[in-house]
């Protein structure tokens, strides 16, 4: 049995992210390990905090989504979309 609590079943995605939290300059880099339409595993690339909130951008023609950190497990974090 698995602990999959999620409500929808996510599509591996393997594709590069970046993170815009408010209040700092810049991105920070991410791997987005697989997604669905209502949320995401991402792997972030440094060991800094992430706040509970920030802007995920998926790939460069996507739009950006307003996420908020139902899990983390070190550097991977499950997101939710607003």
């Amino acid at each position: 049995m698995t602990d999959n609590r999620r409500l929808e079943p996510r599509k591996n995605a393997f594709r590069f992210g970046s993170l815009q939290i408010e209040g700092q300059a810049g991105k920070r880099d991410c791997l987005v390990w697989d997604e669905s339409e209502r949320g995401a595993m991402i792997e972030v690339s440094t060991e800094e905090p992430v706040p509970d909130r920030f802007t995920l951008t998926i790939g460069e023609h996507r739009r950006p989504r307003t996420c908020t950190v139902m899990r983390r497990d070190g550097r991977r974090l499950g997101v939710e979309f607003a």
